[in-house]
């Protein structure tokens, strides 16, 4: 794996050269470069991000899906006793103002995992990694051109490469930034495009771990259902949903994630167990969103 161009901090140290083989050393150099730069942590809740953060819940699109069981304070409590490193705010800071649909992309994830990380034994998923990989997973997206990222035509192949080094780029970001801490997190942000069966990138793995299976649905989910430059409608729930499943049936994305995300769009919210599936798609997808579906 290597960049297309120069990776820096937010505060213009270079991190990586272009064209750079991303290997273990250059990881630990990165990590190291990171150590050597002291950073204060914030709680979350003394941030505008927390109070971006509490907005989400509002978004039509996820009412029901936001509904109990765990509720939005439950939600926001545990966002809000998140200790963010203070440059890492600023990241999402300038995101907010150059990638506005990035930031919300984010927070929406952040919300999701949170609640699925509740959902689950807390034993399994720790709050605040599950909190800091919903909040950081696309980190990498920062450094990616943002012609690139509004283009509305289709991507050439050399566009498509840039964009697919955002996992790489969101991972070294994370390692400078949270050094040894939080390793899940910077794991989440390499991982989140891979797919159980290998047909995912940047590394085409089938080993992932439990925070980046749990953030991946997500991530496709909200992708789906959101308009982009390159795509002008969005899949409705129904039909993101009927997408999920068949991912989860080709062995792609985490099973269990996906049917908690089916029951939670449910008013009944079934027990997973026993709810029943239909596996007839009930939606005809529009021919545009068949093109690039969730970069």
């Amino acid at each position: 794996m290597h960049l297309t161009q120069d990776l820096y901090t937010i505060y213009g140290e270079l991190l990586v050269k272009k064209d750079q083989e991303i290997t273990p050393i250059i990881v630990k150099s990165v990590r190291t470069m990171g150590e050597r730069h002291k950073d204060v942590r914030v709680p979350l809740e003394n941030t505008d991000i927390f109070t971006d953060f509490e907005k989400v819940f509002n978004d039509k699109r996820y009412i029901t899906m936001f509904k109990p069981p765990i509720s939005k304070n439950e939600i926001c409590n545990v966002a809000s006793k998140l200790k963010m490193e203070n440059d890492l705010i600023f990241e999402l800071n300038t995101m907010k103002n150059n990638l506005p649909y990035t930031y919300l992309h984010l927070l929406i994830i952040a919300a999701f995992a949170i609640k699925l990380g509740l959902l689950y034994d807390s034993k399994k998923y720790n709050r605040e990694i599950v909190s800091h990989c919903g909040f950081t997973h696309d980190i990498g997206k920062t450094r990616i051109p943002i012609s690139i990222l509004n283009k509305e035509k289709k991507l050439t192949k050399e566009e498509r490469f840039i964009i697919e080094t955002h996992p790489i780029t969101g991972y070294l970001l994370l390692n400078y930034y949270l050094k040894r801490d939080r390793r899940d997190c910077s794991l989440a942000s390499l991982d989140h495009h891979e797919r159980l069966d290998g047909s995912g990138y940047p590394k085409g793995i089938k080993r992932i771990n439990r925070y980046t299976q749990l953030i991946s649905p997500i991530d496709v989910l909200d992708a789906l259902m959101t308009k982009r430059p390159y795509r002008k409608q969005a899949y409705s729930l129904r039909a993101s949903l009927d997408y999920l499943l068949k991912e989860a049936d080709s062995h792609r994305l985490s099973k269990n994630i996906v049917l908690t995300l089916v029951s939670l769009a449910r008013k009944e919210k079934p027990d997973i167990r026993t709810m029943k599936i239909s596996r007839k798609l009930r939606e005809r997808l529009p021919e545009e969103l068949t093109y690039e579906k969730y970069l």
